[in-house]
């Protein structure tokens, strides 16, 4: 068995998170994830790869040889676990990103949108920082799923979402979305040796039993125009101090 971390509260804390992805399970998680991840996306070659929530997970095992910048939100925390990280990792607002508009070419969110405190203002800020045609990927813990409803994950903490919630988010928010598949279809209760043995039934019950799954992933393109019913705000970040805009080429796939 695995030893349970008590995760309460909407925002994780980020020591409950670093503790939790050390354990058995959560290195498990890192592993099922990278490689949904992997299957979604090519490598980066030019790309600047941005990250918001938590970090870790994607640096260790998700392209590692990338080049990473990742946000954490005031109310997680912010810890840098890897020495890679160094120098790449900024505490950040959700309503204000510190990026200027139309800067970032993929932007991947990791314990994010169940943990905000404002999903709207938070989907208009990364509408705001990724560049138009832009590909945006979320993994956020699915409310049917059983990995939501326990606290002995990060995924039982916050707010789990269902597929047509996520939907209408997105869509408000002025994305298209392109996929939208589940992953960690093995409940968290089963002994990690056994998850590692079914990694072929794992991928054969996300074609059978998709809304089961732990969570969704998410892939999303930003839409130009936006629409119409929002209210943008532009150049938030000018004048003040921002990250160097990144690299303009659009994401490959």
């Amino acid at each position: 068995m695995w030893t349970q971390y008590k995760l309460l509260s909407m925002s994780v804390d980020i020591v409950d998170l670093a503790k939790f992805y050390a354990s058995p399970l959560g290195l498990y998680v890192q592993g099922n994830l990278a490689q949904s991840i992997g299957d979604i996306w090519s490598p980066p070659h030019d790309d600047v790869l941005l990250g918001y929530g938590y970090g870790a997970p994607l640096f260790a095992d998700v392209w590692p040889d990338a080049e990473w910048q990742f946000l954490m939100p005031a109310q997680t925390g912010v810890m840098v676990e890897h020495e890679g990280l160094a120098g790449h990792v900024t505490l950040v607002e959700e309503s204000g990103l510190p990026l200027r508009d139309d800067s970032v070419n993929r932007f991947v969110g990791m314990h994010a949108l169940e943990t905000a405190r404002h999903i709207e203002t938070l989907l208009d800020e990364v509408w705001r920082v990724v560049v138009p045609n832009g590909r945006v990927l979320l993994v956020v813990p699915n409310r049917r799923g059983l990995w939501a409803r326990g606290d002995a994950t990060p995924f039982g903490s916050g707010r789990p979402f269902s597929r047509s919630q996520l939907r209408v988010h997105l869509i408000d928010a002025g994305f298209d979305i392109l996929r939208l598949q589940p992953a960690l279809m093995l409940p968290p209760f089963v002994p990690i040796a056994v998850m590692q043995k079914l990694s072929g039934l794992d991928r054969a019950l996300q074609l059978l039993v998709p809304q089961l799954g732990g969570v969704w992933l998410v892939e999303a393109v930003k839409k130009v125009p936006a629409p119409l019913k929002k209210k943008r705000r532009f150049g938030l970040a000018a004048g003040g101090w921002v990250r160097p805009v990144f690299s303009q080429n659009l994401p490959r796939r």
